[in-house]
């Protein structure tokens, strides 16, 4: 089997699923470069057209994480039996074991993981332990392009995605995850208060966030709504969550609503219908808003710029009806559930910013240090 030229043959375990022949393989990653490429003409496709973002998506977390890095198995349909020689007379139960015979002719479309192939590709040009890693590869008999699109399409609604919340609960990676993870069990707004696992708060939860939506705030706190962070290697858990207690402790001491809400469940869905306050949408503008406040008052005192910014979100108002919100958009008249889409969003939060400014009439600066810390 060692031979990775045109006809190749590998080790394999033949099955049968469905009616089709498989056979599961291994190959080392430096061979995909020149090998299972996956090429399709349009006429042919039975994968969607693959996203460059997305393969450098994976590609990154590949360079950051060389030594663990975790990469499923990729899925092909080849265009005809392949040869496959039993290796013995052992009877496993459903498979066998021996080699397959790939020709200079066979056909390949893949099915599943080119984003995760191209990034393979990518990274194994750069980082030789990376290259001489390996990667499962399945191979399905499947010769009829009709079949092989419901194939893709088959894999495709039989998935269900895991929730936001809960990869961050597994997540020890991510500072913002860990960050996020302590902060709900410290922070007297959030002890109890944070669903961890589904990917939004039920409207009868006694849950006030998403740990998705915390996660994300303490983001905000760092880059604004509109931004995003690139490299949080040099951050600690203990900043972070610093900065996020800050922005809580600001919440909880402007708005006693959430006090109110956490002494009961009546009044936590009252406030749910008739204010925007418990909506993590609402939480991030506010996180935007204060990121842009802290840099606008600069390097003033710390204790001042707190009781600032508590001053100045108590004032504002929060109800399904507040007209600052409907003209930024954020909201229609009577309703509790924020607009979603980013330009809302940054509308919604420039509308806090210029609520919470001091006055002064002097006009932010361009960059400066948060006062959260």
């Amino acid at each position: 089997m060692n031979n990775f030229g045109p006809g190749i043959n590998l080790p394999a375990i033949k099955g049968k699923q469905g009616g089709r022949t498989f056979y599961v393989t291994n190959l080392p990653n430096a061979v995909f470069e020149s090998f299972l490429k996956g090429v399709e003409s349009a006429v042919e496709q039975s994968q969607r057209p693959l996203d460059p973002r997305h393969a450098d998506q994976i590609a990154d977390y590949i360079r950051a994480n060389p030594n663990e890095y975790v990469v499923g198995a990729l899925t092909f349909a080849v265009d005809r039996e392949v040869p496959f020689t039993k290796m013995g007379d052992q009877n496993f139960g459903g498979f066998d074991l021996g080699t397959i015979s790939l020709g200079l002719n066979t056909k390949y479309h893949s099915l599943d993981g080119q984003h995760r192939r191209e990034a393979i590709i990518q990274v194994q040009r750069e980082l030789e332990n990376v290259g001489n890693d390996s990667t499962a590869v399945i191979f399905y008999v499947e010769p009829d392009l009709f079949r092989k699109r419901q194939m893709f399409s088959d894999m495709n609604s039989t998935s269900k995605k895991v929730s936001k919340s809960l990869n961050i609960s597994f997540d020890n990676r991510d500072p913002f995850a860990r960050a996020a993870k302590i902060l709900i069990t410290q922070h007297p707004l959030l002890i109890d208060r944070v669903e961890q696992l589904a990917p939004r708060v039920k409207a009868d939860s006694s849950d006030f966030f998403s740990l998705s939506s915390i996660q994300d705030t303490l983001k905000k706190l760092y880059v604004g709504t509109g931004g995003r962070v690139k490299d949080s290697s040099g951050m600690t858990d203990e900043e972070i969550v610093a900065r996020g207690a800050d922005f809580f402790d600001v919440l909880l001491k402007a708005r006693p609503e959430y006090i109110e809400a956490q002494r009961s469940q009546a009044a936590l869905l009252k406030y749910r219908s008739s204010t925007i306050l418990f909506s993590s949408t609402t939480l991030r503008a506010l996180a935007g808003a204060v990121y842009k406040a802290t840099v606008y008052y600069g390097s003033q005192d710390v204790y001042k710029v707190h009781d600032k910014l508590v001053n100045g979100i108590s004032k504002i108002d929060f109800t399904v009806n507040s007209e600052l919100f409907i003209k930024a958009n954020f909201i229609a008249k009577g309703s509790s559930t924020p607009s979603a889409r980013n330009q809302e969003v940054i509308s919604a939060t420039n509308a806090i910013y210029k609520a919470l400014q001091d006055g002064s009439g002097e006009e932010p600066p361009v960059r400066g240090s948060s006062v959260i810390h």
